[in-house]
């Protein structure tokens, strides 16, 4: 989708739509892994399954952020109509994340126990922990390729494409948990051997398509060009991202491991709430991915008031959206956690989590949304410094703190005071000015380049 013309709010929300449904779906894979390991194998076993995510989060977390780095110069050199530009780029993310990610499933494959045992497992789930972990590290390759693929589509335009296929292969993930669970018996290590089935057909079938349907941007897998200069124009804007990834989720395992000591009922309820408190917010976080994109190609257009309008748009529609998010969590918060368990001591402690947390959604609409204009000028070193600062400066000694005094309680508490440092960050970028400066070097450059013709 050209996002260079036409009415901004209606193709900033079109076009963050299936981004929206695509990454709610994304979600659901590890929802589904838990309501069906709750159900079927017990509160013990939904504990092991969450105690496990912040060390995934963690550990995929810098090649995530990069990626978004791919999409930008992808979206950028689209948004000029550059498509030798597009496809070095593309070559270059699968040849760069498909070696790095073989690397990372092989370390952290290895480094399974050393991992858990430094979040403070208790022993009682550390077993079925390690299975769970060492399963959905060999998956590295496959969830990385999709992360890819994911970004090359949504860098020129395609937000719903990778939707429908990762439509197909929740469904499939679903059915491979029931069936590796219930009928072949394989207990907790049968559902991420579901998950890592199900994202490698998610990514084999991403490419392919690609492949068919933009035969001018074909690239062929067993014969990629590495170019080392358009590798290094993602990893500028993108490692800033990834590292903001990689020290957000650093510090949520330091915040898990202050969990982890409230024994297996707060685990359990921590991770089943982290889950449904991820997915929620999923709507407001593609509206920034959106935002993103739309910035990208118009900074390539060199179009700032379509920007300034699309940032308009994206804000009052997540203003929106947070709110009945709110509403709908604090109201059902009950039923949503006995999706997955009927132990009432982690049901309790679940509702608590949400309705502490949700009651701050606008917050986190506020500084998530305009992040995408950040990401969308490449401007990630500032939600780099936003996210230490908001993680490590203020929401881990937070909880640390509350927790001392209030128990668990303390941790929910803890967790929306990042947003409130985040939003200061990323509203102030936006309402100063400065991001407007990245449309005059562009316009600079291009009036450079007409004069050399």
């Amino acid at each position: 989708m050209d996002l260079t013309e036409g009415k901004v709010g209606r193709q900033i929300i079109l076009f963050s739509l299936p981004l929206m449904l695509g990454n709610m779906f994304q979600q659901i894979y590890s929802i589904t892994d838990s309501i069906i390991v709750g159900n079927l194998l017990g509160s013990e076993a939904l504990a092991a399954v969450g105690a496990t995510m912040p060390v995934v989060k963690l550990s995929i977390s810098l090649f995530t952020g990069i990626t978004l780095g791919l999409s930008v110069v992808i979206s950028q050199s689209f948004g000029t109509h550059n498509n030798e530009e597009v496809i070095k780029a593309i070559d270059s993310g699968y040849c760069f994340f498909m070696l790095f990610s073989v690397i990372l499933s092989i370390f952290g494959f290895v480094m399974t126990p050393t991992f858990l045992r430094w979040i403070r497992v208790p022993a009682t789930i550390m077993g079925d922990a390690i299975k769970y972990l060492r399963v959905t590290f060999l998956a590295t390759l496959f969830l990385v390729g999709y992360n890819v693929s994911n970004s090359i589509y949504r860098g020129i335009g395609n937000s719903t494409m990778p939707l429908i296929i990762l439509v197909i292969s929740t469904l499939l993930n679903i059915l491979l948990d029931y069936v590796f669970i219930r009928f072949i018996g394989l207990g907790v290590e049968g559902t991420a051997w579901a998950t890592l089935t199900a994202q490698g057909i998610s990514f084999l079938v991403s490419y392919a398509v690609f492949q068919i349907k933009y035969p001018h941007f074909r690239t062929d897998i067993r014969h990629l060009k590495f170019d080392s200069q358009s590798l290094k124009k993602s990893l500028k804007i993108g490692m800033p991202s990834g590292l903001k990834a990689t020290f957000y989720w650093g510090g949520y395992t330091i915040i898990t491991s202050t969990v982890n000591v409230f024994g297996q009922a707060t685990i359990a309820a921590f991770g089943v709430a982290s889950k449904i408190d991820g997915f929620v917010q999923t709507p407001i976080s593609s509206l920034g991915n959106g935002l993103a994109s739309f910035v990208g190609q118009n900074l390539g257009a060199v179009k700032p008031e379509r920007v300034r309008k699309a940032i308009r748009a994206s804000v009052w529609f997540g203003v929106f959206v947070s709110v009945l998010l709110t509403i709908i969590l604090f109201t059902f918060a009950r039923p949503i956690i006995m999706l997955f368990t009927n132990d009432e001591e982690v049901i309790a402690l679940g509702i608590e989590y949400l309705r502490i947390v949700s009651l701050f959604y606008v917050i986190y609409s506020l500084q998530e949304v305009i992040q995408g204009l950040s990401v969308g000028t490449g401007n990630t070193l500032l939600l780099m410094i936003s996210t230490i600062t908001a993680m490590w400066v203020v929401r881990i000694p937070a909880a640390k703190i509350l927790s001392h005094y209030l128990g668990a309680k303390g941790v929910w508490m803890s967790i929306p005071t990042g947003w409130f440092v985040a939003m200061f960050f990323t509203n102030s970028y936006f309402v100063t000015g400065k991001w407007r400066k990245k449309f005059d070097e562009r316009k600079a450059q291009m009036e450079a380049a007409k004069q050399n013709i």
